[in-house]
């Protein structure tokens, strides 16, 4: 999906016809998660705003690859496009042009970065199988059937299922469900980590071998 019909679907937009008096609209920009008018004074507030804009500009558009290396390295390895950095230069450089103020501009291009980011985590979990996702897990330990079904959808050949939770006492000995316990219980128990987290709460292992009555 390409970043425009992202923003269409996850930013909402309150556009009017135009901007109030003294005010002539520039384009539009993300404010609060919304898509408004970008509206600024007919004239530039400080004389030769114009000219430290297109140097702020310059500069931002030198430094670029250095700030999407950066972003990457700071946010979970999210690195915007060039056509999305570009996009939210462009915001800073509007923003600079009719304030002259480059701690306005700095935040406006930060504003945008962080919407851009909040777009595309939410586009990405969409994207995500459920069996990675909360909607997959059962909260009493392991998937539930939707997890199962989305974990062998990526994994052709596999034949993974949902736990065995009958009671050992009531299973057949030697039967498919019996072995299959068996087995899951020999795995998970000698699989490192702690049974509690550090909130004194059971660990996804924990609830899952006392899901599956180990």
């Amino acid at each position: 999906m390409k970043i425009n019909e992202i923003i269409t679907e996850a930013v909402k937009q309150r556009l009017d016809a135009k901007c109030w008096a003294g005010k002539h609209k520039e384009g539009t920009k993300i404010k609060g998660g919304t898509r408004v008018n970008n509206c600024v004074p007919n004239e530039s507030v400080a004389e030769g705003s114009d000219n430290r804009a297109e140097a702020y500009k310059a500069h931002l558009v030198k430094t670029m690859p250095q700030l999407m290396d950066f972003l990457a390295k700071a946010v979970k390895g999210w690195r915007p496009s060039e056509q999305e950095m570009l996009g939210a230069i462009d915001t800073a450089y509007i923003v600079m042009k009719h304030t002259g103020d480059k701690n306005q501009a700095g935040k406006a291009l930060m504003d945008e970065l962080n919407t851009l980011y909040r777009m595309s985590q939410g586009h990405k979990l969409a994207e995500t199988a459920a069996w990675k996702r909360k909607e997959g897990k059962n909260k009493k330990g392991g998937l539930n059937q939707k997890g199962v079904d989305s974990y062998r959808k990526e994994h052709p050949g596999s034949k993974l299922q949902t736990a065995v939770t009958t009671k050992p006492s009531k299973l057949k000995p030697g039967s498919k469900d019996a072995k299959r316990r068996k087995s899951f219980c020999a795995r998970m128990s000698g699989m490192e980590g702690p049974m509690k987290d550090e909130h004194g709460e059971p660990t996804r292992k924990a609830l899952s071998l006392k899901k599956w009555n180990c």
